[in-house]
């Protein structure tokens, strides 16, 4: 068995593809437009979403994925990046040997950046 994608209910398509291009650096790798629906397939380092967007796609639901994350280098840089597209932020803290900051995505899911505390 291998892992395949993660599969995100988005409300407005072009606002989410813009969003995982410009803050998750996501490349377009499908594009499919059905009569009732629309599938973007993007790679984000390594890993496949996709974005489904569906006419009764009205509201978002919670579901049982709490979080996405995704290792980064560097937390400052990151952080530098997010300041310039003005999306907002968790106030950094540290987990273990991590340092963590989250974000909401265009459909309020849930972002995680990980960098590793560098040691003394």
């Amino acid at each position: 068995m291998k892992f395949g994608h993660i599969g995100i209910k988005v409300l407005d398509i072009e606002a989410s593809i813009k969003f995982y291009q410009e803050v998750l650096e996501a490349k377009i790798i499908k594009d499919y437009v059905y009569p009732n629906s629309r599938l973007v397939f993007l790679e984000v380092g390594g890993t496949i979403l996709e974005l489904i967007s569906k006419p009764e796609n009205t509201e978002r639901q919670m579901g049982p994925i709490e979080h996405i994350a995704f290792k980064i280098d560097s937390l400052a840089e990151q952080m530098r990046k997010l300041d310039a597209l003005g999306i907002p932020y968790t106030e950094p803290r540290v987990v273990g040997s991590a340092e963590i900051i989250f974000i909401d995505g265009p459909d309020h899911e849930r972002f995680e950046f990980v960098a590793r505390v560098q040691m003394a």
